[in-house]
C-alpha cells in the first residue's frame, strides 16, 4: 500500500469521525432541546394546577375553571407528542375525571360579612387571583383562546379582587368596633356597603350584603342609644350648671 493510499486512508478515518461526532452532537442537542421543552411544559401545566387547585372556586367562573383545564390537557398533549410516557397518559386521564366533575363554587356563609375567615386568607386569595390575571393576559397574547372571553374572564377577576379588597376593610372595621366602639367603624361598614351593592351580579352578593346591612342596623341602633345619653347627660350637666348659677345669683 503507497502513501497515497495511506493518506486517503488516513482521511476517510477523520471524515468519518467528523460525522461520527457530528452526528452524536445533534443528536445530543435535540435530546437536550426536548427536554427543556418538557420542562417548560410542565412548568407550564404546574402553573395552571396550582391556580386551579389553590383559589377558591368561589372566586372564579365555570368558564375560568374550563380554560385552566384545557390549557393543561393541550400542554399534556404536546408533552406525549415529544415522549409517549406512559405518565402522561395516566395524568390526561386524571385530568379527564377532574373535568368530568361539576363545578362547585360553595356557598357564602350565612350570617358573616365576609367570605374570608380571616386576613391572611383574603390576602393569600387575592395574590392567586393577581397570579391567575397575569396567567390570562398571557394567554391573550398566544391567542390560544378567545380574546372576547378572555377579557369577560379578567372582568370577572378584577370584580373578585375588589370584593376581597373591600371584605379587608370590613375586617378592619371589625377591629375598629371592637376597640374604638361600633360607632367610630360606622363610616367604613357604611362604605364597604356602598361598593358592594354596586356589584349586583357578584356570585351571592346578596346574602353578603344582606349581613353587612343588619350589621350596619346594629351598630347605627347603638350609636344612635350612645348619641342620646351623651345628649341626655349634657342636658343634664347644663340643667345642673344653670340651677348652681341661680342659687349663686340670690345668695
Amino acid at each position: 500500500m503507497g502513501p497515497t493510499q495511506i493518506g486517503i486512508l488516513i482521511l476517510g478515518g477523520i471524515l468519518v469521525l467528523a460525522v461520527t461526532a457530528y452526528i452524536v452532537q445533534t443528536i445530543e442537542t435535540q435530546r437536550r432541546e426536548k427536554r427543556m421543552r418538557l420542562l417548560a411544559l410542565r412548568d407550564q401545566i404546574r402553573r395552571a394546577d396550582h391556580l386551579l387547585t389553590n383559589l377558591p372556586a368561589f372566586y372564579i367562573s365555570p368558564d375560568i375553571r374550563s380554560v385552566l383545564i384545557k390549557y393543561m390537557d393541550l400542554r399534556w398533549h404536546q408533552m406525549i407528542e415529544l415522549e409517549r410516557s406512559p405518565n402522561y397518559r395516566q395524568e390526561l386521564e386524571k385530568l379527564a375525571q377532574r373535568a368530568s366533575e361539576p363545578f362547585e363554587p360553595g356557598n357564602y356563609p350565612s350570617g358573616s360579612l365576609t367570605h374570608s375567615p380571616d386576613r391572611n386568607t383574603a390576602r393569600s386569595t387575592r395574590a392567586l387571583l393577581r397570579e391567575l390575571a397575569q396567567f390570562l393576559t398571557d394567554l391573550q397574547k398566544q391567542n390560544l383562546f378567545s380574546k372576547g372571553a378572555l377579557h369577560a374572564m379578567l372582568r370577572h377577576i378584577k370584580q373578585s379582587y375588589t370584593r376581597l379588597t373591600i371584605e379587608l376593610e370590613i375586617m378592619d372595621a371589625q377591629q375598629t368596633e371592637q376597640v374604638a366602639g361600633p360607632q367610630v367603624a360606622l363610616h367604613t361598614y357604611r362604605s364597604a356597603l356602598t361598593r358592594l351593592q354596586s356589584f349586583n351580579d357578584a356570585y351571592q352578593i346578596d346574602v353578603q350584603i344582606f349581613a353587612l346591612s343588619k350589621k350596619l342596623e346594629e351598630c347605627q341602633n347603638i350609636a344612635d342609644e350612645q348619641r342620646a345619653k351623651e345628649e341626655d347627660e349634657l342636658r343634664r350637666r347644663d340643667a345642673a350648671e344653670r340651677e348652681r348659677e341661680e342659687r349663686q345669683r340670690y345668695r
